[in-house]
């Protein structure tokens, strides 16, 4: 394990940290964490009881550009965090992205599968399911308890209500009201 630098890093009592993982300058770990191989972490502060698979990497800088007064694309500044909060779960080689304007949050009791994309600024409310290979692009927000299947893509800036299921291998590009199963084209 490498940690870069020490100002405002924390880490809580019973964690276990896997080889070659790195904790990055300002990170917070609460208690009972275990961090598998090779993860990168980052502007993050991560609960308690969170497991995190190897290959993880949190609160990268994600993609954002707009174009600026010549027609050619400026990085688009990331600067804030990624909260995930207790009894989450990440699969092998997700990636979530911290926030441009408000934190990238991932809502209590969440368990993400293997090789998930969390884009900047997403917030997921808690119990959340998502399987593998899906990906949720800036800043959109999921209820409670959303159920999505492997392969889904999920547009930027919408909002998806409670207890929502979406199908695998939809593409999700309107805001999805509440209460409601959705297979999306």
């Amino acid at each position: 394990m490498t940690i870069i630098g020490d100002t405002g890093t924390a880490i809580g009592e019973r964690c276990r940290i896997g080889a070659f993982s790195t904790i990055g300058e300002g990170v917070v770990i609460g208690d009972d964490v275990t961090i598998g191989a090779n993860v990168t972490l980052q502007n993050s502060t991560v609960g308690s009881q969170v497991v995190i698979h190897p290959g993880v990497r949190i609160g990268q800088d994600g993609f954002g550009f707009m174009l600026d007064a010549s027609g050619e694309h400026a990085k688009k500044p990331q600067e804030l965090r990624v909260e995930i909060h207790d009894h989450v779960e990440i699969g092998a080689n997700s990636t979530i992205d911290r926030g441009s304007w408000r934190d990238t949050v991932i809502g209590k009791g969440c368990k993400l599968d293997n090789l998930i994309q969390i884009g900047h600024n997403v917030q997921l409310g808690a119990g959340c399911v998502i399987a593998a290979q899906t990906g949720i692009a800036g800043s959109t927000t999921l209820g409670n308890n959303v159920y999505i299947g492997g392969q889904v893509g999920v547009a930027q800036h919408l909002q998806i209500g409670d207890n929502v299921r979406i199908a695998a291998k939809s593409g999700v590009m309107n805001h999805l009201e509440s209460n409601a199963t959705y297979e999306l084209g």
